[in-house]
């Protein structure tokens, strides 16, 4: 009888876990590509997902302090390696490289040649699209003449919504946005890998006891979807680009 109460009490609690959805923090860039996926995955009978799209940095600090994530897709490598060196969380994989474009709307995209007024990048401090954003105007010799017009954006989904809505004529943003939402390529110039260190992204997972199988299984159908996320203008671990660690 114990034994049946027992296992009766352990179905309970996987399908209780399961009717809760998997909580994804998710990288800015990655998000639009992210909801497609999670949509499929609960297409072919996944358990419900939900997604919160940020900064990698603040991430990182929430989940330091506790925040109830099951995943984590960071835009760099740094910040999982560090949470799953510190005990939070485990297996610490890179998924993807991202990519740099200067999108400037209504002028003709070239870095040596931006438009007057603002130049919108994320913040490097938080975003590593924006540490990148840095890089790429450091080595290209145009940081020095455009950092008085720079406006820092908390995160790569902001700084591509300064310049859709126009208070920004030009942004360096994710390659990935532009994809997303089918931005005319004339409008914008993929800039060389060779500006900025490579946008090495990694994910953990956060989740413990039944969940960590649940968000498994979640991995296991994001990992198939890699020609999903080259569309997307991702480049792949191992590809040129993207050194695989």
């Amino acid at each position: 009888m114990r034994s049946l109460i027992t296992t009766a009490l352990l179905s309970l609690t996987l399908h209780v876990q399961a009717a809760e959805p998997l909580r994804i923090a998710v990288a800015a860039n990655l998000l639009p590509v992210m909801e497609r996926i999670a949509h499929d995955y609960q297409q072919h009978g996944g358990q419900p997902v939900q997604l919160a799209g940020g900064s990698s940095g603040a991430f990182f600090e929430q989940i330091r302090r506790g925040a109830p994530f099951d995943l984590f897709f960071s835009a760099d490598a740094e910040r999982p390696q560090q949470l799953a060196d510190a005990g939070i969380g485990q297996d610490a994989q890179s998924y993807a490289c991202g990519r740099l474009a200067l999108w400037t709307p209504r002028h003709s995209p070239d870095l040596n040649a931006l438009p007057a007024g603002k130049l919108a990048i994320a913040q490097p401090d938080t975003a590593p699209y924006g540490k990148a954003a840095l890089q790429a105007l450091e080595r290209s010799g145009q940081l020095q003449a455009v950092q008085p017009r720079l406006v820092y954006a908390q995160d790569i989904g902001q700084a591509y919504q300064f310049v859709s809505s126009g208070n920004a004529p030009a942004g360096l943003v994710a390659l990935s946005q532009l994809r997303a939402s089918q931005v005319p390529s004339g409008q914008y110039a993929v800039l060389a890998y060779t500006l900025y260190r490579p946008l090495l992204q990694k994910r953990i997972l956060l989740a413990t006891g039944t969940r960590a199988a649940l968000a498994e299984d979640f991995l296991q159908f994001f990992d198939a979807q890699q020609s999903t996320l080259k569309n997307a203008g991702y480049i792949l671990p191992g590809e040129t680009g993207c050194a695989a660690e």
